[in-house]
């Protein structure tokens, strides 16, 4: 059977109020009180909690709202907000050319190359990662930076959106700075430095953009413009890992997605994300997940699902 790729969440919500060009908007929590379905969508979106909250869905992971929580969700992310009436909280998104409008029709894709040009987006990189939580006296400060937001938001003029844009670089800038060693100590790890680091990356993404075909080393290494031998040995010392390591442990990744967020049977998501054999796939899931992907979709499920 030919690979079938899926889309692992396909819904994709967008607000209502969407605007032509550039896209900014900010809500008070009470403006919101409800639960969402899971969704999606192509912009970037922060949450800020003033006082313990819900629970809240990202991708995979549930997070407990405290006092001071914030949440980056970067563009394609599935989640689940859950916002009660009485939680003091700001939701705000935007996209990548409102925040840098050189940056208009650029592709949004959250690497390191992009963090390069635009590093106070780091915190959407490291979310899974970090749990990001601000004092009692930052709380004040974050909520007066997302009040004038809304208060330029609601009473547009001239040079509001220039206000708006510096009070999210600066709340983004704050916040990179307060987790600074972390974000740094992550970075380093997903983005090895100088030309081999480069070579890596693009292999990685070479990957990661082919996982439902049949990947090998020679036409990464030909992506690359290096030979075969050399990208093998560049992966194993910038990584820790061998080339089918990688590309077994990416599939496994997606596949989780796919089994979370879709109906599809266990052989149809193998065949999704690039295995031609359902059984090998189930071996090698149960290896690295720890359990089969029945037993991981009865624990992660997040739609209604069919029967697998």
């Amino acid at each position: 059977m030919a690979a079938l790729i899926v889309e692992a969440v396909p819904v994709v919500y967008a607000y209502a109020d969407q605007e032509v060009g550039p896209r900014f908007g900010i809500r008070s929590g009470r403006m919101v009180a409800k639960d969402q379905q899971l969704h999606r969508h192509d912009y970037f979106e922060v949450w800020f909690f003033a006082t313990s909250g819900s629970t809240q869905q990202i991708s995979f992971r549930e997070y407990i709202t405290r006092r001071g929580s914030i949440f980056f969700i970067s563009p394609q992310t599935p989640h689940r907000p859950c916002f009660n009436v009485d939680e003091t909280c700001f939701i705000f998104y935007f996209d990548l050319s409102f925040l840098r409008p050189e940056l208009a029709g650029a592709h949004v894709e959250l690497d390191a190359e992009l963090l390069d040009r635009v590093p106070e987006l780091a915190p959407f990189l490291c979310q899974k990662n970090i749990d990001f939580i601000v004092s009692d006296d930052e709380i004040d400060h974050i909520r007066s930076l997302c009040n004038r937001m809304l208060a330029e938001r609601n009473n547009p003029r001239i040079c509001s959106k220039q206000i708006i844009r510096s009070l999210i670089v600066q709340l983004l800038a704050e916040v990179s700075q307060k987790y600074e060693d972390q974000i740094l100590g992550y970075l380093n790890k997903l983005s090895p430095c100088g030309g081999s680091g480069r070579h890596v990356q693009k292999a990685l993404k070479f990957i990661t953009d082919n996982l439902t075909k049949r990947v090998s080393l020679t036409a990464a290494a030909r992506q690359v413009a290096v030979s075969p031998n050399y990208l093998a040995s560049l992966l194993k010392r910038e990584t820790g890992k061998t080339f089918v390591e990688i590309v077994t442990e990416k599939r496994i990744e997606k596949a989780r997605e796919v089994l979370s967020y879709t109906g599809l049977h266990v052989a149809e998501v193998a065949y999704a994300v690039g295995f031609d054999d359902p059984d090998y796939f189930c071996k090698r899931f149960k290896r690295h997940a720890g359990c089969t992907p029945l037993e991981f979709r009865a624990k992660h499920k997040l739609i209604a699902q069919r029967n697998a």
